[in-house]
């Protein structure tokens, strides 16, 4: 797979991932790594054609770039996002193993085949995604509803440093990329993750606490069987939120409910002050 040559069409000009420097260059790795035949193998898989295996570490080293006199990875949360729209968008589908991410080219056939070429294993363009996905994985075993430790220990790796344009990410992209790496499998959140994520952020808590809390919360989880784990950003959500009251209410001020205790006068005080007011104005008091 490091010979010979892909095709490339012109309309990728007017396609949005144009403009979009690292889904771009992902893609077209993706394209000149996958393979232009069946029966190829990567570490024990075999893969069909228009297929390639790569964990997300790799990926990251694969996409390096020079700036300056230095070499800079791109990190995994960019990789995420660029995988994310590239699925949304119909150009690959992703199937997740023990040794890595299984991308499939959508289409492959279609671009890359020779001109004239009648290969009975094309696949249409009207058959539906979930199928293509199916078929895609057909040539492994079944994959896991979780990833094996080696792959959730690759989500839990500190983050490396951020790049420039990473560092204008909202705090929505932040979060969103948080709770996706440390979920540690899947490329996408729910509508229900979204409405989550924007109600936090509503509260108007700040974005690093936040991020801590998502750390804290994964962290302090103790799964009661193996396909056992936090699946919703609902369960972050009401986690923050305890954190958040918690700690508001950890810097307010007690409120001193207790009045200030007047002690009476007793009654014997009082007779005693009448009987020297008595006793310096000439006054008869009591039975003297």
């Amino acid at each position: 797979m490091s010979t010979g040559w892909i095709k490339l069409h012109r309309k990728i000009f007017d396609h949005e991932i144009w403009n979009d420097v690292t889904t771009f260059r992902l893609f077209t790795l993706l394209l000149l790594k996958a393979s232009h035949q069946d029966g190829i193998k990567i570490n024990g898989i075999e893969l069909k054609k228009g297929q390639y295996i790569r964990s997300y570490s790799k990926l990251c080293e694969d996409l390096c770039y020079k700036e300056r006199r230095a070499l800079k990875k791109v990190s995994k949360s960019t990789i995420l996002r660029s995988i994310k729209k590239l699925v949304e968008n119909g150009m690959v589908t992703v199937c997740e193993t023990d040794i890595g991410t299984l991308f499939t080219i959508v289409k492959y056939e279609s671009y890359q085949g020779l001109d004239g070429q009648n290969n009975s294993n094309y696949r249409t363009a009207n058959e539906p995604s979930t199928e293509r996905l199916q078929n895609d994985c057909g040539t492994i075993a079944e994959p896991k509803q979780e990833l094996k430790n080696s792959r959730i220990k690759e989500f839990k790796e500190e983050e490396e440093e951020r790049s420039p344009v990473e560092n204008d990410l909202t705090p929505f992209q932040q979060i969103e990329d948080k709770y996706l790496s440390r979920r540690g499998g899947g490329l996408m959140i729910t509508p229900n993750d979204a409405q989550a994520i924007e109600r936090i952020i509503q509260e108007h808590i700040p974005l690093e606490d936040i991020l801590v809390w998502i750390d804290e919360v994964f962290n302090q989880y103790q799964p009661k069987h193996r396909a056992d784990s936090i699946k919703s950003f609902v369960y972050l959500e009401s986690a923050i939120l305890d954190r958040w009251h918690a700690q508001q209410h950890q810097h307010q001020p007690l409120k001193n409910n207790v009045s200030e205790f007047k002690p009476k006068q007793h009654r014997q005080s009082n007779l005693d002050a009448l009987a020297q007011y008595a006793k310096e104005n000439g006054i008869k008091f009591g039975g003297g």
